[in-house]
């Protein structure tokens, strides 16, 4: 809502106090503009008759191109709420802001219609509260909304008045001394619904002005001279004031106490200069305690009484005014000239920004105010604890709280957005020195764009802390322009429309010639050129049909017209891809010692997008090419995703044959793994879930641990204090524990922190023994158990304990606890096996490959423990090495290697290839 709606009634308030209005968005069209371009927006819109007064409607507007772009824009309206308004003009105050009581204060009423034409002869309602005394440095805000019925708040005073045929009105306020204080005075359309306001104050007699509140009786009312000074001006404070008293000026700013001093008061007022100083810039306020002799009688007012008011203040040298030259007219694809000096021939460091106009106006943006920034109005950062009511007994007014005054201001967002359809401008220069008296030129090229760009600049002198800034908005345009749009992605086998729009913005621009060149992804259906004519200055869309080929990628289009002796270029590009998902097919052969197959496939797929690979393999098949990439990452997330993602890259070397740059990325991402699960690790050993968190998460603990011990064993170092600090923490966890620790099923964890416990040499038999006669162990713990006592060198008991589980994994609700899943716990099984030598592990290991070889997804900590039990299992049992020759082409390849997989891409032809192993 705005306060001052209507600019012949400059002077006059059209806005109620008492009434808000909160900002609401609403779709009031959607359309098709007619042939004209043009729409007409008819809405009648419900706004109810609780605005304060005339509103401000942002139109936000997007209209879309036969090409799919879209232009939006913002337009900003007055809004009527109601039919006719009420304005309230209010006399110039007397001393200190107030107004006299016991004399008649004239105020001024206008009356208008919705367009701010005058409306005479309405009667309206004059209403005067008394309300409570409030200063502006008083935390929160007035709620003045039970003022809006008499129901509530009786007024003090209350009639009607009747506007002249002007629309001209008055009436007189005369407030009894013995009633002085803060009043509201509100005049409302009874008809339309509007209402005006204000909120005023008035005494006469500064001696007896206590008004019946307790609160008001301390304040002291105070002014300057004027708002706002120069540096090397005097401030005059003008305070009113009993005889033989004194009073303490305190002179502060946002941080500290600049200045005190002691005045004797004078009879009736008393005055007091203030040397303005540059220190004292941006603003400063002025603190008055004023305090009366204890035995004085010639007024009734407390013998203590306080206030504060602030004063502006600015210093002339830390202005800088840079000026900014620039063509009228900038063409776009030419370049331009840019000039900087400074107003007053200062020196001053300066950068340069020159934007499109429709971006900025995306948020709004403003040129950076950079002095007011850094000289803005500060809140007052000296807290005075007044405690004078407690000290001296005499009366000094009700304090309820220990009085401490600040402030500060708001600043409001903005949502109004602007869009261009070219591509935006954005070039940032700098910085650069100008030199005491210097200009300076910059030369550039703009872009191909047509709209409207801003050029600002920011300056200043550190030296002096001066600052300034300064902007020009220069339009963009050229007699012929053209514009593409495109889908933002092309797939193959597609057919599509490319239109492109034609702009003649000159009259000498009669017929235009398109010519459009692709690349070789693009087939034109309907050929690459077209002429058009123009009548007169406009903008025609032309279209072209197009199809995409069989490929993938980047393609280019560039569009050129010329027509009436000019020449333009356009250039857009347009990615290609497949939506298909990657697909693959897997062809498995068994090549027996000294054997010899032969192998036939066919490429299929987009040309570009395919590969072949081969994978050679002493194990069960697991078809892990199209793993690899996604087991080779660095590690982020929480702790749980960290340690999955580097656990599985501690097996790859030992069971693929993979290149040395995948070497050194694998080693670099387990040592950057446990350097950041170390940052996890709390005081007392656990694993946090995130970094600084103070529990322990008890399966995190356990994995972390886990991998850890087996980092070191393949040589990694691990920080000095780690597995001090883990081993404590989980013999603590493990003699404490009990089956009804949780809600769920902790045995699972249980066995995996005496497993852990177990690896690291540090077994704890007697908490092992104790899970083991718990009565219903789930399979999943009986599994880790037994390899917790193979681990011991209990392999009797390990063996029955194994005997008593089963193969036969099945989904538990402790899973969520676990990040488990039968897939995890039957490769933990695996390990099991593979320990105590049990002959099922071949079983357990072909099931595992058979799901690694299918296209089913598995997280980092599933593939981590299959990794790693298929790993202990080929390195116990041998037969990693391999040595296998392959002919491609007549070519003959032969890979020899240590690990049980290796594999190689290989090229290939279009169409059937055939491959001898």
């Amino acid at each position: 809502a705005t306060s001052t709606a209507f600019k012949n009634f400059p002077n006059y308030i059209f806005s109620d106090p008492v009434r808000t209005f909160e900002e609401t968005e609403i779709q009031i069209l959607k359309g098709k503009l007619n042939e004209d371009g043009n729409i007409n927006i008819l809405k009648n819109l419900e706004l109810g008759k609780n605005s304060p007064g005339m509103l401000r409607a942002n139109f936000l507007t997007k209209v879309f191109e036969g090409g799919g772009d879209f232009s939006i824009d913002v337009i900003s309206k007055d809004l009527a709420p109601f039919s006719h308004f009420v304005g309230l003009q209010s006399p110039k105050p007397r001393a200190y802001g107030s107004y006299f009581t016991d004399e008649n204060t004239t105020f001024d009423v206008a009356t208008v219609n919705e367009k701010g034409e005058v409306s005479g002869n309405r009667q309206l309602d004059v209403k005067v509260f008394r309300i409570e005394w409030r200063w502006w440095w008083s935390r929160g805000q007035d709620n003045l909304s039970s003022y809006e019925n008499a129901t509530v708040h009786r007024p003090v005073q209350e009639f009607k008045i009747t506007t002249a045929a002007n629309g001209r009105s008055s009436f007189n306020l005369n407030i009894p001394e013995e009633e002085s204080g803060r009043y509201l005075i509100r005049i409302i359309d009874p008809k339309s619904g509007h209402a005006t306001g204000r909120i005023a104050y008035f005494y006469r007699n500064w001696g007896t002005r206590t008004g019946g509140n307790p609160e008001s009786a301390k304040m002291l009312l105070f002014s300057a001279d004027k708002e706002k000074y120069n540096v090397g001006e005097n401030a005059m404070i003008s305070f009113p004031s009993g005889s033989e008293g004194r009073a303490l000026i305190s002179i502060e700013n946002g941080t500290e106490v600049l200045e005190t001093r002691w005045v004797e008061t004078q009879k009736g007022e008393t005055k007091t200069n203030i040397a303005i100083t540059k220190e004292m810039a941006p603003n400063i306020y002025v603190n008055i305690s004023l305090l009366q002799p204890h035995e004085q009688t010639a007024n009734d007012l407390p013998i203590r009484l306080y206030g504060v008011i602030p004063l502006l203040v600015e210093d002339p040298s830390t202005i800088l005014e840079p000026i900014v030259e620039l063509p009228a007219v900038l063409k776009p694809e030419e370049k331009y000239t840019l000039k900087v000096s400074e107003k007053n021939k200062k020196a001053m460091t300066y950068t340069i920004a020159i934007v499109d106009e429709g971006l900025l106006d995306l948020t709004r943006f403003k040129t950076p105010e950079i002095h007011n920034a850094f000289y803005t109005r500060e809140a007052l950062g000296v807290r005075t604890f007044d405690m004078y009511d407690y000290v001296i007994g005499a009366y000094s007014g009700s304090v309820e709280n220990i009085y401490a005054v600040g402030g500060g201001d708001e600043a409001a967002g903005a949502k109004n957005r602007k869009a261009d359809r070219f591509k935006p401008v954005v070039h940032y220069l700098g910085p650069f020195t100008l030199k005491s008296g210097e200009k300076k030129s910059h030369t550039l090229t703009m872009p191909n764009y047509v709209g409207s760009i801003r050029a600002m600049v920011i300056a200043a002198d550190n030296t002096k802390a001066a600052y300034g800034n300064t902007e020009k908005t220069v339009p963009v345009r050229k007699p012929l322009m053209v514009l593409a749009s495109l889908p933002r992605k092309l797939s193959p086998g597609e057919k599509f429309t490319l239109p492109v729009t034609v702009f003649a913005m000159d009259s000498k621009v009669k017929n235009v010639t398109l010519q459009i060149n692709t690349s070789t992804g693009l087939k034109a259906i309907n050929g690459n050129q077209k002429s058009i004519s123009f009548a007169s200055t406009g903008e025609q869309i032309i279209n072209f049909e197009y199809e995409v080929l069989p490929t993938t990628g980047m393609q280019t289009i560039d569009i050129k017209a010329t027509g009436g002796g000019e020449n333009t270029s356009y250039q857009i590009e347009i990615d290609v891809e497949n939506p298909n998902p990657i697909t693959q097919k897997v062809t498995d052969l068994t090549l027996n010692p000294n054997g010899e197959q032969q192998l036939s496939f066919s490429t299929y797929g987009v040309v570009g997008s395919n590969a072949a690979y081969l994978e050679f393999s002493t194990l069960p098949p697991m078809d892990f090419t199209k793993r690899m990439e996604y087991l080779i990452q660095y590690p982020h997330g929480c702790v749980e995703q960290t340690t999955s993602a580097a656990f599985p890259q501690l097996y790859l070397a030992d069971i693929f044959d993979i290149t040395l740059d995948r070497k050194q990325k694998i080693q670099k991402n387990v040592e950057a793994a446990i350097h950041k699960l170390n940052t996890y690790q709390s005081p007392d050993g656990g694993l946090s879930y995130w970094p600084g968190e103070r529990e322990a998460d008890a399966w995190s603990t356990n994995y972390v641990g886990h991998f850890m011990l087996e980092a070191k064993r393949k040589g990694f170092a691990l920080p000095v204090t780690f597995l001090s600090n883990w081993l404590r923490f989980q013999q603590n966890a493990a003699r404490q524990w009990r089956s009804n620790i949780a809600s769920y099923n902790t045995e699972l964890t249980q066995a995996y922190r005496l497993y852990s416990l177990a690896l690291a040499g540090q077994a704890e038999l007697a908490a092992m023994n104790r899970l083991r006669e718990s009565k219903n162990l789930s399979n999943d713990a009986k599994w880790r158990l037994a390899a917790a006592y193979a681990l011991a060198g209990q392999d009797r008991v390990a063996k029955e304990l194994a005997q008593s589980a089963n193969i036969d994994f099945q989904p538990q609700k402790y899973d969520y606890h676990t990040y488990g899943s039968p897939f995890r716990n039957r490769a933990m099984a695996l390990e099991t096996l593979v320990l105590i030598n049990d002959p099922k592990q071949r079983e357990v290991s072909v099931s595992l490959a058979k799901d690694l070889s299918s296209s089913r997804w598995f997280s980092t900590q599933e593939t981590s423990y299959a990794l790693m039990a298929l790993a202990k299992m080929v390195g116990k049992n041998g037969g990693k090495a391999l040595e296998v020759s392959f002919i491609q082409n007549g070519k003959s390849n032969t890979i020899k290697t240590h690990q049980a997989i290796a594999q190689r891409e290989i090229s290939f032809a279009l169409g059937e290839n055939t491959l001898t192993f």
